[in-house]
């Protein structure tokens, strides 16, 4: 699985998450202060965490039991061989862990299950070399003991692998499915509201007329009875 491939699981991932919201708002609604409900990890892969973590620390033992200065080569070699020991064994101590732990705290997400794979692989490709080593130049139980705690976490590895292909392809299911829910909703427009552009203007030129003035003519006051009269 290259790198290529990684970022299609990622985007698989993040894309069937984005769509799940569009879909189901109200599935990805909480309440303020509500914590997030834990995943439980199921057995398979609480089975696949637990060997890789015990064939780590079995590993991590017998690296620090070989004695790589009596081996039968240059010291170039030899150099090289405790160099990549090294390595190994801060990834085991280091890194390993945090891969282990994001996987258990998120079993159904497709990223964290394919970054511990991928340092599963580097590791195999490491401790294999490192394993022919001690097989041609040192002890032979040495190379054994690092042989068994090998094949296990090989074995793990292989099965963590199928894992992550079978969720990458069920979430790529998942994401055509919403997907052409989407697309249903968008087929259901509303009815079309037509407003007559004509109608709406002579109404408005209606309103805006004054009314025309009375055509009658103006009635006049009557004159004045109550004048004074002068005595006689």
């Amino acid at each position: 699985m290259g790198t290529h491939v990684w970022r299609v699981l990622i985007f698989i991932c993040l894309a069937s998450c984005a769509l799940f919201a569009q879909v189901n708002p109200r599935s990805t609604a909480r309440q303020p202060g509500a914590a997030a409900s834990a995943v439980p990890i199921d057995t398979e892969l609480n089975g696949m965490l637990r060997q890789i973590e015990q064939s780590a620390s079995n590993l991590n033992l017998e690296l620090g039991k070989l004695r790589v200065e009596k081996w039968k080569i240059d010291s170039a070699s030899k150099r090289q061989a405790e160099s990549n020991i090294d390595s190994v064994q801060r990834n085991l101590t280091a890194a390993l862990p945090g891969f282990v732990a994001a996987v258990r705290n998120a079993p159904r997400n497709v990223a964290p299950g394919f970054r511990l794979y991928r340092n599963l692989s580097v590791l195999s490709e490491v401790l294999n070399s490192i394993a022919e080593s001690a097989g041609a130049f040192g002890p032979r139980d040495e190379f054994e003991r690092l042989a068994d705690d090998i094949n296990g976490l090989e074995t793990a590895r292989t099965a963590l692998g199928k894992r992550v292909e079978s969720l990458a392809e069920a979430q790529a299911a998942e994401l055509a499915r919403l997907r052409s829910q989407l697309q249903a909703k968008a087929q259901q427009a509303p009815a079309k509201v037509v407003v007559d552009d004509n109608a709406a203007s002579k109404a408005k030129s209606t309103a805006r007329k004054k009314p025309k003035p009375a055509s009658s003519e103006q009635a006049t006051e009557p004159p004045s009875t109550d004048q004074a009269t002068k005595p006689q």
